[in-house]
Order: structure tokens, then sequence, then C-alpha cells
């Protein structure tokens, strides 16, 4: 009697997270860096589980739990629910830029692509013309997981057309900061193109600007890329600009493996070279 009373409140239990569906996804990625002249070995990686359920009345409902390789919270955790409104994430999720962005962002090390702000609640709305994706965000003073002082709505707009997209988005914040964004991308053939610009305009009015074009190449399993960025603003020594030019070759192995190498310049900065040098999985 015992026995049947135990494994009753053991299914009572287990019946709830068999109803969900569960995948686990991450990435692991080793780089031996070089930069002039002093090396440092750096491994990177993740792991993501995703639970997906759907509620009684038809609403589609997923947790994301991303750690990273030391245990620890490695961001963009959330909870996402989707029905006739769309699809709404809820936790330490993008904004409405961060969205749209990245769209040159192609390396495992040495690229960084427009600089990101993260959100505490991102709404994708449903489509109301083929192609053309709405976004809008909203951030709080404090979100568990995530960057504070990030209060402010955001709003943003992607429009796809077979091999060419376009894109356009603002973020307000509380605090007086302004972030816009705009990018396009083409892809054809192996051949990927993309262009970004951000201006980001602090609470005094300062303006700094974000320009950066990517390009990628695919043979097969081999891919050569390049990202070229530009950064003007104030900076120290009385330099009003920084041009950063990487490329990287990426070589696909099988089975989510891939062989890399990436090198950075930097253009104003004495010759500042950075080379990074590794392999990486997914799975």
């Amino acid at each position: 009697m015992k026995k049947i009373i135990a494994t009753a409140v053991a299914m009572a239990f287990a019946a709830p997270v068999m109803a969900a569906d569960i995948t686990i996804t991450g990435d692991q990625e080793f780089s031996w860096q070089t930069n002039n002249g002093e090396t440092t070995a750096s491994l990177d990686g993740d792991f993501n589980v995703k639970a997906s359920t759907e509620t009684a009345n038809g609403l589609s409902v997923s947790a994301d739990i991303n750690i990273s390789e030391e245990a620890g919270n490695d961001g963009s955790a959330s909870l996402t629910v989707g029905g006739p409104f769309g699809k709404i994430d809820l936790g330490d999720t993008s904004s409405a830029v961060d969205a749209i962005d990245d769209t040159t962002d192609w390396s495992y090390v040495l690229t960084s692509g427009a600089q990101n702000y993260d959100a505490a609640v991102l709404w994708t709305l449903p489509s109301f013309m083929p192609g053309m994706t709405v976004y809008v965000s909203t951030g709080a003073d404090q979100t568990d997981g995530a960057a504070d002082g990030a209060a402010g709505t955001g709003v943003a707009f992607k429009y796809v057309a077979g091999p060419v997209s376009v894109r356009f988005g603002s973020n307000d914040y509380d605090s007086g900061i302004e972030v816009q964004l705009a990018a396009a991308t083409f892809s054809a053939g192996g051949l990927g193109l993309a262009v970004e610009s951000q201006t980001i305009t602090a609470a005094d009015g300062t303006e700094t600007d974000i320009d950066l074009v990517g390009v990628t190449y695919s043979m097969g399993d081999l891919t050569a890329a390049l990202e070229t960025r530009e950064t003007s603003a104030a900076l120290a020594a009385g330099r009003n600009a920084e041009n950063d030019i990487t490329v990287g070759l990426h070589y696909g192995l099988g089975g989510g493996v891939t062989a890399f190498i990436e090198q950075t310049s930097d253009d104003n900065n004495d010759g500042d070279e950075t080379t990074a040098v590794g392999v990486a999985m997914s799975f």
C-alpha cells in the first residue's frame, strides 16, 4: 500500500514536467589569443534549457534558462508567452533595438557588432503585412539577471523582401539616453552583406556614432568574413574616431565543430592587433 501511495505522489509531481517539451542546446569554444606579443587562453561556453508547453486556451508558453560553463547565470533567461496577440518575452530579454541589431557580428571572439541594450519585456506584435515585424520593449529600474537602470521604452521595425532586409529602431530611457539604429542586409549565393549605423545620445546631448559593415562568403565548409567598425566620439588624447577591422576564416569540421582564425587591427591605437585561433562546438 505504501508503495502505491509513493508511486501516485511521484507521478503527480512528474506529470507537469512530462507535459512540457524540454530541449537542451549549447556551445563551447576555446581560443588562443595574441595581443601585441602577450598571449591569452580563453574558454567560453554556455548551455540553454528550454521547456515548452501549451495552456488549455491555446497559448504557447516556454521558459529559457541560460547557464555558463561556470554554472552562473549567462543572461537572456526569459519566460515567453505566444498567442493571437503575438509573442511576449519576459525577463532578461532584448530591447527593441537589440532585437534587430548585430547583423555584422559573425565571429566567435573578436567582432562586437553594435552596442547591446537589454529590457524586461519585449513584445513581438502579430504580423499585419507580409515581411513586416514590429517590436516594442520596456525596461525597469531593476531587473533580476540584467543590468539595472534600463527603465524606458523602445520600438523597432524589420521588413524582409526576398534576400533583402531593412531595419530601424529607437530606445528612449528615463535617464535621458536615446539609442537609434538603422541596418540593412543582403544575402545571395553564399554572399552576405550587412551595414549598421547606431547613434547613442547621452543625457547631456553628447553623441557617439558606431558604423559597421560586415561581409561573409561561404564556399562549402569554409567561410571568409570581414567586419569594419568605426566609432566616433570624444575620445582620449584628442582623438575623435576609432577604426577596427576584423577578418576571419571559419572551417566546419562536421558534427557542430568549427575551427577558426580571426584577427582585429585598430588603426588608431598604435597598431594594436589581436589574433585568435581556436575551435568551437555547438550542440
